[in-house]
């Protein structure tokens, strides 16, 4: 089983290469590589392989920092990330503008002219162009590279690593095909020049429809409300963030509380009924549900929906979509949406671990086996 982990995640690195907001660029990556190379066939290719290899190296040291900071950083992405959706999606609307040619930015300009006209590509540069590219490339990536850390966050350090390293091998094998048949893809590059503005263009409208959805989604998010140090309460929870209280009401009109549930485990599930992997994932909840005990136990089963919130159904066809499937365990419904962004969620589904203490362990977002649920249950029983 594990075997099988390891091939799927390899896989997904290689599918998000494939991602659009990877493969627009792929142009441009070959023009930078053809620029950081002489006449002497030997150097060429000695000098193409060495860059190729840093600015792999790049990538890498980018996903492994979002693996291993992800918690340190989700304090300040949760406070601010309503003003980093407005500013980011303006800033990539503008680069989407100025590359279809719509936008004149003289900066920008300059650097381009200054890259085209580099003979020779310097170690450092190759390796902060993976570096900063690889961010570039996460709201794309983002559903696939999700679910590998939460795969890993499951796992040991030395396992969660080798899962994350297999995803960034998987991710950046293209690049390396690249580089070794560099003739061949460079000869490529000659062809495509012709087509560069069209590609370009085609590129600048990915970017602006990327930009108009970061905007529209910063627009319509309420203001992060952060929790009161009374409900932090101890030092301990001082450091490890207290779960964003709640009253909601189920499919059965019964009211939850979430601070009731003190002294319990709560397992919260984000999950919507357009969702393929939450379709398959409820199952498996529902099962769960019903071995520890329908939440008569230490472990509480609760799932969380948004009636009406984009593609979702309205609150009556959610439950008439719970009844139809036979599911039991509680279902709760958000209709003011406040949790989404309390909570951060940005997938379906996201799943949430609250500790006995009210306390938040750790979150996944991605599609869970049952297996990683219960053993992510039982480390906190």
């Amino acid at each position: 089983m594990e075997q099988i982990n390891y091939i799927v995640v390899f896989l997904e690195g290689i599918f998000s290469f494939l991602s659009p907001c990877v493969l627009p660029i792929l142009p441009v990556y070959l023009a930078v590589l053809s620029k950081s190379v002489n006449e002497d066939t030997m150097r060429k290719r000695s000098v193409l392989i060495r860059n190729t290899l840093l600015f792999i190296l790049g990538i890498s040291t980018a996903f492994f920092i979002l693996g291993t900071g992800i918690s340190v950083f989700r304090v300040f992405l949760n406070t601010y990330m309503k003003w980093i959706l407005i500013v980011g999606g303006l800033m990539i609307v503008g680069l989407g503008l100025f590359s279809i040619g719509d936008l004149n930015i003289p900066f920008l300009q300059r650097e381009r002219r200054f890259h085209y006209q580099m003979k020779e590509m310097r170690p450092w540069t190759a390796y902060l162009l993976g570096f900063t590219f690889s961010f570039g490339w996460t709201p794309c990536i983002g559903p696939m590279l999700a679910s590998v850390l939460v795969l890993a966050s499951t796992r040991h350090a030395v396992e969660g690593n080798i899962l994350l390293l297999l995803y960034t091998a998987g991710f950046t094998v293209p690049f390396l095909l690249i580089a070794l048949f560099s003739e061949k893809m460079i000869n490529l590059l000659d062809k495509l020049k012709k087509h560069m503005g069209k590609i370009q263009k085609i590129g600048g409208f990915i970017l602006i429809v990327m930009g108009l959805l970061m905007f529209t989604k910063g627009i319509t998010m309420p203001e992060y409300v952060q929790p009161s140090n009374e409900q932090q309460g101890s030092e301990k929870s001082q450091q490890i963030p207290m779960a964003p209280d709640f009253t909601l009401v189920d499919q059965y009109g019964q009211e939850h509380t979430l601070s009731d549930y003190k002294g319990k485990v709560v397992f919260i599930n984000f999950w919507a009924t357009w969702c393929p992997p939450c379709k398959a994932e409820l199952p498996d909840i529902e099962e769960i549900y019903r071995e520890y005990g329908m939440n008569k136990d230490d472990v509480v089963i609760l799932g969380m929906t948004f009636p009406n919130m984009d593609r979702e159904k309205s609150k009556e066809e959610i439950i008439e979509f719970i009844e139809e499937e036979g599911y039991t365990f509680p279902t709760l419904f958000d209709e003011s949406m406040e949790l989404a962004y309390k909570y951060y969620i940005n997938a379906f589904p996201t799943t949430f671990l609250i500790n006995k203490d009210g306390t938040v362990e750790g979150y996944a977002s991605g599609m869970l086996t049952k297996e990683t649920m219960k053993e992510i249950i039982e480390k906190l029983r």
